[in-house]
């Protein structure tokens, strides 16, 4: 494997402005909520709360890693900092980051992120983006510093240099299995190379279960007893799975993935099962295509806007989940959060039925949650903006407890 190599500092890059952009600042929200600033940050695509009280959190262009202390306040120092590389500031870079289950004791944090391999080469013809490859690498918490990186896998397909910056690495959670799962997604290879997705020999579009220690599969893996299958993987058949999130009490793997259109699924993931991509066919939602006929359970859109050309006019792209307890916030009840890059607004997803299949509440919270979401130690929900990472309170609480608390 490769060492893992420190970053230089950060140079300039090139990234899309959305015309979408929400106001939170102390307005009174739906469900009597207060959206509070926590700390500036970022792009901080991915926030993971630490068993004792702190939140690491990464930002995806510049690959720091970042800790908020116990006392609300953002720590002097990067906890780490990773090589990372962006070419257009879309979907590369630090884009996952997970806390060991047994942190207390091996101090273990988990960072996935697109390790550079060759520069672009604009002056070639047709251009040509870098080339690089998804990496996992561990770094041990030392003080609040991240000391011994480790690469945990690399054994990861590069990228094409015509599809730079699409659809690679994507988010990783420890599942309650104690297992690590990482989302791939498709390189954006669809178009010109779609045998190689509905193939399984290769992590290309899969959700892949893993042992943290060395990255080898984890037992009892679906396709383990398959020689020619790539022995990791979980599930398959995704375009962009960005983000993932298990349900609490059931265990159950609740996931989006992104359409070319102005769509997004919401999966449940299930061992062995195919999702469809890279095989074309028709969402009940007007407009919207996905794999293969195979729908998810709910469909993110962005309402009143028709399916056109101009992809930032229509497109949703989850870019977080996580469940909330209805303990805390009574008011939302046990329910799933999701984050939409595109559209800026952060929903409240209730669902029901016997097997966690139906939607029957689908409420906007704010509308400035462009990165992730997340619920603390404290239990209060998290999310980031494009700036700064805020937090959600109910407003008859005065003095918001400590992360910690």
């Amino acid at each position: 494997m490769a060492p893992v190599r420190v970053a230089a500092p950060m140079v300039a890059f090139f990234t899309l402005v959305l015309a979408f952009s929400g106001c939170a600042g102390e307005e009174q929200l739906p469900f009597g909520l207060q959206s509070q600033e926590v700390v500036k940050a970022d792009h901080a695509t991915v926030m993971a709360p630490a068993p004792d009280g702190r939140m690491f959190f990464g930002e995806q262009f510049s690959g720091q890693i970042k800790i908020i202390g116990v006392d609300g306040k953002l720590q002097a120092d990067p906890f780490a900092q990773v090589e990372t590389t962006s070419y257009l500031g879309q979907d590369w870079g630090l884009t996952g980051l997970a806390i060991d289950p047994a942190f207390k004791d091996d101090h273990f944090v988990y960072a996935f992120y697109t390790q550079p391999i060759s520069p672009a080469a604009p002056e070639a013809s047709p251009p040509l983006g870098p080339v690089a490859r998804p990496t996992l690498v561990r770094f041990t918490d030392e003080n609040g510093r991240g000391v011994n990186p480790t690469v945990i896998s690399d054994n990861f397909p590069l990228t094409s240099a015509v599809h730079a910056d699409f659809n690679a690495n994507g988010n990783i959670h420890f599942g309650p299995d104690g297992y690590l799962y990482l989302s791939i997604g498709d390189y954006d290879i669809f178009s010109d190379q779609p045998d190689v997705l509905r193939k399984l020999d290769n992590p290309i579009g899969k959700m892949l279960r893993i042992d943290a220690k060395d990255g080898s599969a984890a037992p009892g893996n679906p396709f383990a007893a398959d020689p020619s299958a790539d022995p990791r993987i979980f599930a398959y058949g995704f375009r962009e799975p960005f983000d993932f999130a298990f349900q609490p009490g059931t265990g159950r793997i609740y996931a989006t993935d992104n359409t070319t259109v102005s769509c997004e699924e919401l999966n449940i993931i299930e061992p062995g099962k195919g999702y469809g991509w890279p095989d074309v066919g028709q969402f009940p939602f007007p407009d919207c295509t996905a794999g293969n006929g195979v729908d998810g359970i709910y469909i993110f859109a962005k309402e009143g806007v028709a399916n056109t050309s101009d992809f930032l006019a229509t497109f949703v792209e989850v870019s977080g989940l996580d469940f909330v307890s209805g303990a805390q916030y009574p008011q939302l009840g046990d329910s799933l959060l999701s984050c939409e890059l595109g559209t800026g607004v952060l929903r409240r997803v209730t669902l029901s039925g016997p097997n966690g299949d139906q939607v029957k509440a689908n409420d906007v919270l704010v509308k400035d949650c462009k990165r992730d979401v997340t619920v603390g130690l404290d239990r209060l929900i998290y999310y980031a903006t494009e700036t700064e990472i805020r937090k959600l309170v109910p407003s008859n609480e005065q003095t918001p407890p400590a992360l910690g608390s």
